[in-house]
């Protein structure tokens, strides 16, 4: 699966860019496809919906917290800060 620059291999959960690779978690991989699917920023409540299964608004950091990390392994194995852009509509990938 093709996810901006990156190839995404969902068996053994690694994403790849030139000749480099990345090993990510089962939740990462599903923040990843779902923001994919959309050209718009998606809110935190709807990503705690859809991927974490809240029922409702609670106050927590899951989602900006699963998001950081995420960016931070991106920078660490690609040198990519861009990937997962940040507004105040919410989330999306470049």
């Amino acid at each position: 699966k093709k996810i901006n620059r990156y190839l995404l291999n969902l068996n053994s959960r690694e994403i790849f860019y030139e000749k480099k690779k990345l090993k990510l978690t089962e939740q990462e991989i599903k923040i990843l496809l779902y923001l994919d699917k959309f050209k718009n920023p998606i809110k935190i409540d709807q990503l705690q919906k859809d991927i974490w299964k809240y029922k409702n608004d609670l106050e927590t950091h899951t989602v900006e917290t699963h998001i950081h990390r995420l960016r931070k392994k991106f920078f660490k194995a690609f040198n990519d800060q861009d990937l997962i852009v940040s507004t105040k509509k919410g989330y999306f990938i470049k």
